[in-house]
């Protein structure tokens, strides 16, 4: 082999082939001397460094930054927690009318916990602590934290936010055990704002357990006046009736009818019987038989009408009650039993309403709901917010991974141009 085919060199198969005129500037530099301060230097390095440069700027600064906050500008918070539930007495089953009221019930309800919820976050309690104790100035005592504070020129609905992120609220669905738990930046202010909280949400409980008593007690007094008024209309029918017909009781009366009817038809067959010994002995034109044919055709005319008094079927029976001589005693009978059905009618269901009354009165002097607190506003020894350790671990991992999602997806771009 030659020395011209000794120098000369072959390429691999799988090398990589550079561009042309790189071995030109490769030789060149080589001749002038390839480690010149003044040459370029390759692709990865400066790759490298761009890639340290974005992960110091968008991740360690931003680190050391949160960090100082809390180090050096954050606010101790201070957390106090109450839980109670609200609760119902259970007094005993009561009447129909009372469980129309709904006072015969007994336990909890779940809309009532809900309610008390979603009053904790609206703005009515709010405005009612803040009138009471100066929630605004409490939320504003540490200067140097402006990001934890409430803004100086903060509107109401600022407040009402900044307040539902300074007071969380929990429920527990299974035993309806609500938890509150209030921030503060003072270990006074978080169990004074907990203990307002609590009073807040017993006095909207009792108001709420006032108002269904209120309105129990005034519905069962309307029942009560138009069970009085119905009565009332009843009576003065039956005083009608009994100015009408001069009759006290028409039962009565006709029970004295029916007697005197049986006696008269005694006297009928006694003297039927006479009549009938007579003839054996006289003839038809004898005084006596005259005497007891007249008898037995007067008793028959006095039965007959007595009959008539208790009803007539072969005349228009259309009741008169100014004539009494034209309406029938059976007809009387039947409106004095109509009348006295609707009275006694009236009269039960009177008794009834005042009994439901009197009870909704008894249970309307009870409690129904109230507000059952088992741990209640203490003053805490430490402040456990914010957890600065944590919060500054949570942000360099996330900017971290941000950054590596960036990196990758920029060097995919770029693979593909």
């Amino acid at each position: 082999m030659t020395k011209e085919q000794r120098n000369k060199v072959v390429p691999a198969p799988f090398a990589k082939r550079q561009p042309p005129g790189k071995p030109e500037q490769e030789d060149a530099s080589r001749s002038t001397g390839g480690d010149s301060a003044d040459a370029p230097k390759p692709a990865p390095v400066r790759r490298r460094r761009r890639w340290k440069v974005s992960f110091v700027l968008l991740v360690l600064l931003p680190t050391v930054l949160v960090g100082l906050y809390y180090a050096l500008i954050a606010a101790d918070q201070y957390m106090v927690e109450t839980r109670f539930a609200v609760r119902s007495t259970n007094p005993s089953p009561g009447s129909g009318l009372l469980s129309t009221l709904g006072l015969g019930m007994g336990g909890a309800s779940a809309s009532d916990t809900y309610i008390v919820l979603e009053y904790i976050h609206s703005r009515e309690i709010l405005k009612r602590i803040d009138d009471e104790i100066g929630l605004k100035r409490r939320f504003r005592l540490p200067d140097r934290d402006f990001y934890a504070v409430l803004p100086e020129d903060a509107t109401f609905e600022d407040f009402v936010d900044y307040w539902r992120s300074m007071v969380r609220v929990e429920l527990d669905r299974t035993s309806q055990i609500i938890t509150v738990q209030a921030f503060a930046f003072t270990p006074q202010d978080a169990r004074e704002i907990a203990g307002a909280i609590l009073r807040e949400s017993e006095r909207m409980v009792n108001e709420i357990s006032a108002r269904a008593r209120a309105d129990a007690v005034a519905y069962a007094e309307n029942e009560v006046r138009n069970a009085e008024e119905r009565l009332r209309k009843i009576r003065k029918r039956f005083l009608r009736f009994r100015s009408t017909t001069q009759q006290i009781d028409p039962a009565k009366q006709a029970q004295v009818q029916l007697a005197l009817i049986g006696k008269l038809e005694e006297q009928l067959a006694e003297l039927q019987a006479r009549l009938s010994e007579a003839r054996s002995y006289l003839s038809e034109n004898a005084p006596t038989i005259i005497y007891l044919k007249n008898r037995i055709n007067a008793v028959r005319k006095q039965i007959r009408e007595e009959r008539l008094k208790l009803g007539d079927r072969n005349r228009n029976r259309k009741v008169d009650l100014r004539r009494m001589d034209q309406t029938t005693l059976s007809t009387t009978l039947s409106e004095y039993e109509a009348l006295l059905v609707e009275r006694e009618f009236a009269e039960k269901f009177y008794l009834s309403t005042l009994s439901g009354l009197e009870q909704a009165r008894l249970l309307a002097n009870r409690q129904q709901r109230y507000l059952a607190t088992f741990v209640h506003p203490y003053l805490p020894d430490e402040a456990l917010y914010p957890k600065s350790v944590r919060n500054t671990a949570f942000v360099f991992l996330a900017l971290s991974l941000l950054w590596g999602l960036g990196m990758l997806m920029l060097q995919s771009v770029r693979d593909r141009m």
